[in-house]
């Protein structure tokens, strides 16, 4: 058993670096674009919308990176485990985004 769970945990690797190198990004490029819209003036919200557009297409582009790395046979399963890390890290730009705009409706209120 051990020796199963020690061979899943070693081919999940390549999918984890790949995932938080992503996740990395995401919650960067979110803190950005939640600090432009945070101002009024349009050019930092299309600023803050092509960086939201940018990452969303560069994300939605690694779904074959992920589907090739999760380690899983049944293509279902890679397809589905690929399709949630993309929705992962979809989710994790708009809670930074989201935390970055209530946290300056905090500190302006």
């Amino acid at each position: 058993m051990l020796n199963i769970l020690t061979a899943f945990e070693n081919r999940l690797a390549p999918a984890e670096e790949i995932f938080f190198r992503w996740l990395n990004r995401v919650v960067i490029a979110a803190a950005l674009a939640g600090s432009a819209w945070l101002d009024d003036a349009p050019p930092l919200e299309l600023a803050a919308y092509l960086v939201t557009l940018y990452v969303a297409g560069r994300v939605v582009m690694q779904f074959g990176t992920f589907y090739s790395v999760v380690p899983f046979e049944n293509w279902f399963l890679k397809g589905f485990a690929a399709l949630i890390a993309l929705i992962l890290l979809g989710l994790s730009y708009l809670t930074v985004a989201y935390f970055v705009l209530q946290l300056a409706a905090l500190t302006v209120s």
